[in-house]
Formats: structure tokens, C-alpha cells, sequence
């Protein structure tokens, strides 16, 4: 056809079909703009995108719900199984495919390599979605959010959640992996799981803690000189819940700093549809968090319902926001501004 494909998903199944050129999408939407936009197309053209060649070229079989963008590398040597360019899927059923994303012919009928994040035979599965009391994501809970790719170390880092039971006692945990572009291995010091807390009233005492169970983390990761951003959501609008985002560092998995929206309140989870923070060429994170608590005139740390502007000099801290006038009667209507 002379052009490269394009892929798309639906549930369970990874479908292809032409894209023009070879420009990798290690992120959401391309770049941390989130503006979507391909800058560099210089094929497509409304001659060459029609019915004759334009279409659906092939399709692969996952094994679970396909919530995030799948990426794409090209150029990527595998071993003993040649150079490819590559497509990267993870699913709700806790596992990460890579495919061959030029033809399914072959050998590459299979995928190139697969992890699976989950093993019921030790008690380690993915999450149903009854354990969260809510139905939003459906049937079970594992890998939500686009990940994202360092093209230079070679890494794609994503993050899952899993329901584990050792005897009597279960617990829900959200790991941050560090996988082999090339493999699929996991890198040194992979995987780390989630933990946080900040000062705070919200919950009653002198603390917020960041519970597992409570949270899915389904806007895009960040990667921004560096560092890693998770952002984190809650499952419907269950229970005291905030927003929170947690930082990591890339090469080594520490975590390097926790901001949580509203600290003092309730709610504000970073739901944002599955997009990914925004990041401006100084390095600030813009995000958005849906409903929750507003000190009016930011005379508190409270700032629900609003656009944020986080600085990530020396960690992470409000810079800026923008709260609509009518945020109360937003609340009120659970028409969140950053759903």
C-alpha cells in the first residue's frame, strides 16, 4: 500500500489500518501538548485515503478491556526475533502485549512478547469490579491508564492493580512497572508499589492517607525530565476520596513527591476522561480535578472543582487555578468540571 498502519482498539481485539509515516507515539495523544495533533504527516492525502486503501488491514486477540491509548515504537530489536516496529497494548486483564504492527502474517500472528501482572494461583488477580462498588469499569480492574515509553532507556512504564489474598487477609495494590521495551523483562528496582500521605483534615485526624482499594489510576502517565507522574481517581463518587498525584523517579522507581487537591476536603479526583496531565515547556503540570472541595479566594489548600498549574521545581506544588464562578452549583449538580 505504501503506507504504515495505524492502530486503533476496541474491547479485546487490537485492530490495524494505515497510517503514512513512522512517527512514534510514546505518550498520550503524542506529546505532553495533549493537543493530539500529528505534525508530522506528510503522506495522507484525500487521493490516497479512500475505500481501495484505506482500511482495516489486520487485528489481534488481548485478553481483556482496552481502556489506555496503545504506543508505538519503531525499530525495536527483539531478541532472536529480528528488528520491528512495535505496538504496545495493556489491558484490564493486568497484562502487556507487544505486537509486530506492520503485518499479523507469520510469526507475528503471535505477539512478540507478553507480561502478565497477575498469577491466581498464588492469590494475585485483577480487581472486580464489585470490590469497588462501582460499575464504571467493567469486569474487572487492572491495567487502566495509557502508559508511556522512554525511547532512550528503551523503557514503557504502566501501572496495575491487583487483588491479592494470602489466607485470610486480602489486600488491593497499585504497582508502577519498569518494563524492556524489547522484552518485556522488568527493569532494576521494578515494580515499586504506590504509597502516599500528606498533612491533612479531610478524613478526620492530622493525615490523608492514599488507600489502594479507593483509587484507580486512569488519566495517562507523565514522563517530564525524568520524572514520572501518576495521576489518581476514585471508583464513582464513593466515601472520602481526593486527587492525588505522585511522582517517581524514572531510572530508579523512588518517589520524589506527592500533591493531593484537596487535603482539608473531599472528592476532586483526577479523573480527566483517561487524558493524560498536560506539561508546558517549563516543566508545570496542568490537570484538572472534578468536583470537591473550594476554599473561596485560595485561602486554603483546597481547590476542587478547578484547572490546577503545579510548578515541579523541588517537587510538586500549586502554582495556579482557575475555579468557575458557578463551582458550588456544580458540586451540587455532580457536574464535575474535570470528569
Amino acid at each position: 500500500m505504501g503506507l504504515s498502519p495505524f492502530r486503533t482498539f476496541v474491547s479485546g481485539c487490537l485492530a490495524v489500518v494505515p497510517l503514512s509515516a513512522q512517527v512514534s507515539v510514546l505518550t498520550y495523544q503524542y506529546d505532553t501538548t495533549r493537543a493530539g495533533a500529528n505534525l508530522k504527516e506528510s503522506v495522507l492525502t484525500k487521493a490516497n485515503v479512500t475505500v481501495n486503501q484505506f482500511g482495516k488491514l489486520f487485528s489481534y486477540p488481548v485478553d481483556g478491556y482496552i481502556y489506555g491509548q496503545p504506543l508505538y515504537l519503531p525499530g525495536v530489536a527483539i531478541p532472536q526475533k529480528g528488528t520491528h516496529d512495535v505496538i504496545y497494548v495493556a489491558t484490564e486483564h493486568d497484562s502487556v502485549f507487544a505486537f509486530d504492527a506492520d503485518t499479523n502474517s507469520g510469526a507475528n500472528g503471535s505477539p512478540l512478547w507478553q507480561v502478565s501482572f497477575i498469577n491466581p494461583s498464588a492469590g494475585v488477580t485483577t480487581v472486580p469490579y464489585q470490590d469497588t462498588g462501582c460499575s464504571q469499569i467493567v469486569p474487572e480492574l487492572g491495567i487502566t491508564s495509557t502508559p508511556v515509553i522512554d525511547p532512550e532507556s528503551g523503557t514503557i512504564y504502566v501501572v496495575a492493580m491487583t487483588k491479592e489474598t494470602a489466607g485470610s487477609v486480602t489486600t488491593y495494590v497499585h504497582r508502577l512497572h519498569a518494563l524492556d521495551g524489547a522484552t518485556g523483562a522488568e527493569k532494576a528496582g521494578s515494580p515499586v508499589a504506590i504509597q502516599a500521605s500528606v498533612p491533612g483534615t479531610g478524613e478526620g485526624g492530622t493525615t490523608v492517607v492514599f488507600r489502594a482499594k479507593d483509587y484507580k489510576q486512569r488519566a495517562g502517565l507523565v514522563l517530564s525530565n525524568g520524572i514520572l507522574y501518576t495521576a489518581w481517581a476514585s471508583h464513582c463518587d464513593i466515601g472520602r476520596y481526593h486527587g492525588w498525584l505522585i511522582a517517581y523517579d524514572a531510572k530508579t522507581l523512588s518517589q520524589t513527591a506527592v500533591y493531593n487537591n484537596t487535603p482539608n476536603g473531599n472528592e476532586a479526583s483526577f479523573w480527566a476522561g483517561g487524558a493524560a496531565p498536560a506539561v508546558d515547556a517549563a516543566g508545570n503540570i496542568f490537570v484538572v480535578g472534578g468536583n470537591g472541595t473550594f476554599d473561596p479566594g485560595g485561602k486554603g489548600p483546597d481547590v476542587g472543582e478547578s484547572f490546577l498549574k503545579l510548578s515541579t521545581s523541588g517537587g510538586l506544588a500549586l502554582a495556579d487555578y482557575f475555579a468557575p464562578f458557578n463551582y458550588d452549583s456544580l458540586n451540587q449538580a455532580d457536574l464535575d468540571l474535570g470528569s
